[in-house]
């Protein structure tokens, strides 16, 4: 108890303390800063007007010559400097980005003539000398002439990002923001990333020690910020098809020259009806195999999988409807096709999103904003439910479609056992935003918001009875491998608010200090029903995961930016907490009070009935996270770059208020219900048993990096980082009550460890032809553990606890060599060759794509070998090319593009890694040819050529785009 409370001092006396400092200050945005001298004698000058043309905002020069202006938001500004008796300097094309120190100098000419101006184009530094940790930045034009486009697509061609890992950590460790807000729902720690890239004006990912300000993720920040201007209307709309086809390895699914049309031919069924033994004994074998072909004829939904063409449209719309009103809306509509059968015949998404701000003064500005977002699929989704986040759910069931060529539920996956319901998701955010400039060195914004996210897996159809039910009730075609009515009950449904409230202050006390502070807090509430029911035994097996709750979390933080010219300094401190804020069970060994003998049981009734458990009260938890970052300029052209900081993140909440429990009733009610008059116990297939003792994991980060300005034309980044991760919820146990122990529950517990250590290069150019391009290569080896019990035994029990001893491995991308191109072409309107007078090649653009990495690692020793060296050999490299040409065309000031981009250039495909007997017959016999080396088909023997190559290189896919520029 002593303890408790002084843990609950100290966390509110740091509350106390930060938030009380954060109400002096505030801020997000981009900041300008620099010095003016006179050109002749190098002078400072006082009193220089600096505005920012575009926003017509600006500041004074001091008595230094110094000026700043904070809170721009990212784009590009023209920047003019006056002064009265010295021609105006005006910068154009200055590139402000989010929580970057633009330096803008400026030396003025002293001149007679009343109202000269000299006008000259503005250079971003190729170094930013005020980056301290790594940061990867991408512009709106950038993501235009390239052939992304989606963000998790936009994403991979970053150094350090591979198959949705961020430095060998995974994408669950990450979370992204919609302009400095979160995105992330919680429950499974999905965020939500179908943003309009048309409505983005800069992607910055960090992968490296990002400041105090950003937390709740231990391996990247994703931040998305919208466009924004405050004079004129502008915007894009785009069309964008993929022609029908066949984009699956192998030939069409249901082909007549497939195993089930071939050999269930006339022969078979006059044998079928010659044999006394069969079903189909002295029945016509024409009549049999007219009705055979008619029962695997597919219907439309399934057979014209390959005769859907994929249609998307795009619109984004933004600027201002008066000098205080400006606004931004963004839609997006596909029609998706999947590349297999599929139980719906289309997995449409959609988004919307926008905002719209209100200037009321000078210095008072709100803003109400958000977006709408969501799908129905079929297909296999990169959402977290699909991973251990959600325990055993998703483990059990596959999406509802046909990816094999012989599937039993091939002509009907509705209903088939095992099969999960297509997943309709729908995403809402709104939040209200209050920006307010205190002075020209102070201003704070202000953010409510609510977020919702919820998932539906369940037959929303009406395709199966609630009477009939698999394994029992199934029925199969004529060849009874094949399905053809399947009565499966499973469903998932869950439902995930967060309300949050968060302030962010800035005050630049000085010249050298930019001070940050702030606070973040989230109510949650959710709820979680998993559901799946079968036949076994001759009885209903009801396997349920159900619970909710409603718990919070919060941070505050304190931050300071120091800058001189040979020292920039980013130091700062955070604190995180959380509480589940529930009452969990005082028993963690018999949750539902089953057990005579434990209290709460009620002595009427008999093993395996529930009965109302005694609970407790679950505990806050904190964690403190110091960071530092450092970048020193060792020259004019290059820049040595440090940071180190402690990064913690909370747990998804299905770890911590799981309720795994089966029953054996036939009332689907009552099956929901874990505590009713019925025999009930805890169960280990199907959900995490929550932990209410699960705290922060955490990840210790050491960067260390070097950046070189080559010829002020070229950028090179080399850059090594360690990761050290603890107290990560990986582990897990199975938790046995002593009386009854034929089943358990298995609970997560933050005993698990990880090791992450890699090297970064990039070399990029700044080059003002034509031609640019981006190459990067990376390296990690990571390794992982647990400690702790597989067993462990309620007290009283006859068994004893079995520990897991030091278990350890290495990561399935481990020592992997990734190289990534990136080369464009621009001919901007009205350049490249003439001919004929005209200029044809002008608004011309090709950018392409490159990517590849080196073979698994694998350990093969052929017969006789008697060497044991591990990971002796490597599978074949990966690698693919994707390519985007576009050429524009103008009518007065509106552009249109027409555009083709290509996946996979040269239609590449890539053996997948063989194992056991497969790999031994292709090592053994390299001359044969590759029906005969490669693996067939267990059921009809025919070469598996649907299944020899991955997906990783999937086929060439090529998309035809229109679009309007204005």
């Amino acid at each position: 108890m002593r303890k408790n409370i002084y843990s609950a001092s100290v966390f509110w006396a740091i509350v106390l303390l930060l938030a009380g400092t954060a109400v002096l200050f505030a801020g997000t945005g981009g900041k300008i800063a620099g010095t003016i001298t006179d050109a002749q004698t190098g002078d400072p000058l006082v009193g220089v007007n600096i505005i920012v043309e575009e926003l017509q905002t600006g500041a004074s020069s001091d008595a230094d010559g110094y000026f700043f202006i904070l809170g721009l938001h990212p784009g590009r500004y023209t920047v003019s400097f006056s002064y009265v008796g010295y021609k105006t300097l005006t910068k154009t094309g200055i590139l402000v980005v989010t929580d970057r120190t633009i330096v803008v100098n400026a030396t003025l000419e002293s001149s007679i003539i009343e109202g000269a101006e000299v006008t000259v184009t503005g250079q971003r530094d190729i170094v930013e000398k005020d980056l301290t940790a790594s940061e990867q930045v991408v512009g709106d034009e950038e993501i235009r002439k390239s052939w992304i486009r989606t963000l998790p697509e936009l994403l991979e061609t970053q150094v350090g990002v591979f198959q949705g890992t961020f430095r060998g950590s995974s994408n669950l460790q990450a979370v992204y923001l919609l302009d400095n807000l979160s995105v992330n729902s919680g429950l499974v720690s999905d965020n939500y990333t179908s943003f309009n890239l048309s409505a983005i004006q800069e992607l910055s990912v960090q992968t490296g020690g990002y400041n105090a300000e950003y937390g709740e993720a231990r391996s990247a920040i994703i931040n998305v910020v919208e466009k924004e201007s405050i004079t004129g209307i502008h915007g894009s709309f785009l069309g964008r098809m993929k022609p029908a086809g066949t984009y699956h390895f192998g030939p069409y699914l249901y082909s007549r020259d497939n195993y089930d049309f071939t050999n269930y031919d006339l022969d078979y069924w006059t044998d079928q009806s010659n044999d006394p033994l069969s079903r189909f004994f002295q029945q016509d074998p024409a009549e049999l195999l007219s009705q055979w072909q008619s029962q695997i004829t597919p219907n439309d939904t399934l057979g014209n999988y390959n005769e859907r063409a994929e249609y998307e449209t795009e619109a984004t719309v933004y600027g201002a409807l008066s000098n205080r009103v400006n606004f931004l809306v963004s839609g997006r509509f596909k029609r998706g096709v999947g590349i297999y059968p599929q139980a719906i015949p289309f997995n449409p998404e959609h988004n919307i999103q926008g905002y719209v701000n209100f200037k009321i003064n000078n210095s008072l500005k709100i803003r109400v904003g958000g977006f709408t977002g969501g799908w129905e699929s079929s297909g296999n989704l990169s959402v977290n439910f699909n991973s251990l986040e959600s325990a055993q759910e998703s483990a059990w069931l596959i999406p509802m479609q046909v990816s094999q060529p012989y599937s039993r539920h091939k002509f009907n996956p509705m209903g088939a056992i095992y099969l999960q319901w297509p997943e309709e998701r729908r995403w809402n955010q709104v939040y209200l935003k209050l920006s307010h400039v205190l002075n020209q060195k102070t201003f704070y914004e202000i953010t409510a918001s609510y977020l919702q996210d919820k998932m539906d897996r369940s037959d929303r159809y009406g395709r199966i009875p609630d009477s009939l039910y698999s394994r029992r009730d199934d029925e199969f075609m004529m060849v009874d491998r094949y399905i053809k009515q399947g009565y499966f009950h499973a469903w998932d449904k869950t439902s995930s608010s967060v309300f949050q409230l968060k302030g962010d202050f800035t005050s630049q006390l000085d010249k050298h200090n930019l001070v940050k502070a702030g606070f973040g807090f989230k109510q949650n509430d959710f709820s979680y029903e998993h559901f799946m029911g079968v036949h076994e035994g001759g009885a209903r097996w009801n396997l349920v995961n159900l619970f909710d709750g409603k718990p919070y979390e919060g941070n505050v933080y304190l931050q300071d930016k120091i800058e001189f010219p040979g020292l920039i300094l980013n130091a700062g401190l955070r604190m995180d907490f959380f509480h589940q804020n529930r009452k969990a069970s005082a028993n963690m060994f018999d949750p539902l009070a089953f057990q005579p003998g434990t209290p709460g049981h009620d002595p009427e009734e008999p093993l395996g009935f529930p009965g109302t458990p005694e609970t407790v009260d679950t505990n806050l938890k904190m964690a403190l996270a110091p960071r530092l970052g450092i970048s020193h300029p060792i020259s004019q052209h290059s820049v040595l770059h440090f940071s180190y900081g402690h990064f913690y993140q909370r747990p998804s909440w299905t770890k911590m208020f799981g309720l795994p429990y089966v029953n054996y009733t036939e009332s689907d009610s009552a099956a929901l219900d874990p505590y009713g008059n019925q025999f009930t116990y805890m169960e280990e297939w199907h959900g995490w048993y929550g932990n209410p003792g699960m705290g922060y994991e955490r990840t210790v980060q050491y960067e260390l990096g070097i950046d070189y300005d080559i010829a002020n034309q070229y950028k090179f980044d080399l850059t090594g980082y360690y990761k050290d991760g603890n107290n990560e919820a990986t582990v897990i146990t199975g938790v046995y009550a002593a009386t009854y122990n034929t089943t358990k529950a298995l609970m997560v517990s933050n005993s698990g460890y990880s090791d992450v250590r890699g090297v970064e290069m990039s070399l990029g150019s700044h080059l003002r032809g034509p031609f640019n391009f981006d190459a990067s290569y990376d390296i990690f080896w990571s390794a992982s553990g647990e400690v702790g019990f597989s067993r462990l035994y309620e007290p009283g029990s006859d068994l004893i606890d079995v520990p897991k001893g030091l278990r350890s491995g290495e990561s399935i991308w481990n020592n992997f060599h990734k190289i990534k191109l990136t080369g464009n072409m621009y001919l901007p309107k009205g350049g490249g060759p003439k001919l004929f007078g005209a200029n044809p090649f002008g608004d011309l653009n090709v950018n392409a794509y490159f990517w590849w990495r080196s073979g698994d690692p694998y350990t093969y020793h052929s017969p006789g070998d008697i060497s044991t060296k591990t990971n002796n050999r490597r599978w074949f490299s990966y690698y693919q090319l994707n390519l985007k040409i576009s050429k524009g065309f103008h009518l007065l000031n509106v552009r249109s593009e027409l555009s083709v981009d290509i996946r996979n250039v040269f239609n590449q495909k890539f053996l997948r890694r063989l194992y056991g007997d497969d790999l031994i017959r292709w090592h053994e016999n390299p001359n044969m040819p590759d029906e005969q080396r490669l693996p067939r088909n267990s059921y009809s023997n025919e070469p598996d050529v649907w299944n020899w190559y991955t997906y990783e290189v999937p086929p060439r896919e090529a998309y035809l785009q229109f679009k309007i520029d204005f």
